[in-house]
C-alpha cells in the first residue's frame, strides 16, 4: 500500500513537468501580466472574414491563409531582459529558434519560432522603437513560408 501511494505521489509531481512544454503564448502572457497596456486579439474567424470579403493581392491572401490566430500587445515601456527570461531560456534549451534579428537605428525587430507539431507552429515578433514596444504572436497552420512574408515588404 505504501508503494502504491509513493508511486502516485511521484506521478502527481512529475507528470506536469513532463507534459508541460514551453510555448511562446506563455511568454506573451507573462509579459502581459507585468507590462501590458493594450492588447488586441484577432481570432481566426475574423481573419477568415477578411479573406472572404477583403480586396487584397494574392501574396497578402497567401500570408493570411497561413495565420490561425494573432495577438498584438502594445506597451509604451521598453523591453528589459528581465521581461523575457522564459524566452531566453527557451532559446538556450532549443525549444524556441531565433529566426531573425534586425537592427535599424533605434528600431529593433526579433523573430522567434516554436514548432509545436508538424501541423502547428507559432512565431513571436518583438518590435522595439523609441516610442513603443510591440509583441505580435502568430499561430500558423503548419510551418510558415517566409518567402511569402518577404514578398509583403516590396
Amino acid at each position: 500500500m505504501k508503494r502504491i501511494i509513493t508511486v502516485i505521489i511521484i506521478l502527481i509531481f512529475t507528470t506536469p513537468a513532463l507534459i508541460a512544454q514551453d510555448s511562446l503564448k506563455d511568454v506573451v502572457r507573462d509579459y502581459q501580466n507585468k507590462n501590458s497596456e493594450f492588447t488586441l486579439v484577432i481570432p481566426s474567424f475574423l481573419i477568415k472574414v477578411g479573406l472572404a470579403f477583403g480586396d487584397m493581392e494574392v501574396e497578402d491572401r497567401a500570408v493570411l491563409e497561413m495565420i490561425d490566430y494573432m495577438k498584438i500587445v502594445i506597451s509604451e515601456k521598453h523591453f528589459h531582459k528581465t521581461d523575457f527570461t522564459m524566452l531566453e531560456e527557451g532559446i538556450k534549451n532549443g525549444n524556441f529558434v531565433e529566426v531573425m534579428t534586425v537592427n535599424d537605428g533605434a528600431d529593433k525587430v526579433r523573430m522567434i519560432m516554436n514548432q509545436k507539431s508538424k501541423r502547428r507552429s507559432e512565431m513571436l515578433m518583438l518590435v522595439e522603437s523609441d516610442d513603443e514596444s510591440i509583441l505580435m504572436l502568430y499561430n500558423f497552420h503548419g510551418e510558415p513560408d517566409f518567402s511569402k512574408f518577404l514578398s509583403l515588404t516590396n
